[in-house]
């Protein structure tokens, strides 16, 4: 996948720095009324991929009214006539999003398949309404809570994307947890770090950041933690295949059924005000039950605590 690597699958707006992206994104100077209209909408593709397609898979099923053309980016570089015509454009991956950024003036412009480091690092670009793949930090840490009852929680970040250190003394005092951040430096090793951390903490939350966690590295890390009998809870189900014990994440179809409500709204409802961006709001679990075994672990049941997850998200 082009522009960011998904990390073979995928991968709270209270953080100070991500309120500041979200502001830089804003509310978009266009009338939607002015585009409610046509329902022609162009969805632009950063290359073939099979995520990409079962998302748009759904996002039609969910929206028979709306026409849609369907382009992959390299057939916009020579011809870029279908921007002009289309009422709406949703991008598929960064490729695309940059693609569209000063072509689309005027005209409602959905991006998905962007992460929260990616919508970090080109926030002063990306102004139109945005579909993170990533889940909120409260979900992560909540799910962390309920699948295993820990309340010392490690996680690694990049100076770039850290959080707020008001952020986290919020996030401890509502959650009553004790979560520790590390912070990334180019030349670290997240190797050394991830050991020293599990050394203080019951559990690592693995979140997208592609400098900590990549192919050079994941083996290592979870090496690590089963080595120190310490879970690993991830952003990515193709993690938990490798050793991480579960993950919290949005499917594809997930994506394309959000997507598919953000649009319906956007273009039957003249008087709606779309957020700049959203977090994933349908989930899914993933588990590793030999981790678990080897953890002497006791799973749940999926299903209780996928609806105890969302009942904590619509409180």
């Amino acid at each position: 996948m082009t522009g960011f690597c998904f990390h073979r699958w995928i991968t709270t707006l209270a953080d100070r720095r991500l309120w500041q992206a979200c502001l830089s994104v804003g509310i978009l100077l266009f009338s939607i009324a002015v585009y409610a209209d046509n329902k022609s909408v162009l969805i632009i593709k950063s290359n073939e991929n099979s995520f990409f397609n079962s998302s748009i898979e759904q996002l039609i099923l969910h929206t028979p009214q709306v026409q849609f053309q369907i382009v992959t980016l390299d057939t916009l570089h020579s011809d870029d006539s279908a921007l002009l015509s289309a009422g709406c454009v949703i991008t598929f991956g960064l490729d695309a999003a940059n693609f569209t950024i000063h072509r689309t003036q005027k005209k409602p412009v959905i991006h998905t398949y962007l992460t929260e480091f990616q919508l970090q690092q080109h926030a002063d670009s990306l102004q139109h309404y945005i579909i993170l793949l990533d889940q909120p930090l409260q979900r992560y840490l909540t799910f962390i809570k309920l699948l295993l009852g820990s309340k010392k929680i490690g996680l690694i970040k990049n100076k770039s994307t850290a959080l707020d250190p008001e952020r986290i003394q919020d996030l401890n005092q509502s959650l009553d947890i004790q979560l520790e951040q590390r912070l990334f430096s180019v030349g670290d090793n997240p190797i050394n770090m991830v050991r020293d951390l599990l050394q203080k903490n019951d559990v690592l939350l693995s979140l997208p950041e592609p400098d900590v966690y990549n192919r050079n590295t994941l083996k290592g890390i979870l090496l690590t933690s089963y080595r120190q009998n310490k879970p690993v809870i991830s952003y990515s189900p193709s993690q938990v295949k490798s050793g991480a014990l579960a993950a919290i994440y949005s499917s594809p179809e997930n994506i394309g059924r959000q997507t598919a409500a953000l649009l319906n709204k956007i273009l039957d409802d003249n008087s709606f005000q779309p957020q700049g961006v959203y977090f994933s709001s349908e989930f899914d679990i993933k588990f590793n039950p030999n981790v678990a075994r080897s953890l002497g672990l006791q799973l749940p049941d999926k299903e209780e605590l996928l609806q105890k997850l969302k009942q904590d998200q619509s409180e």
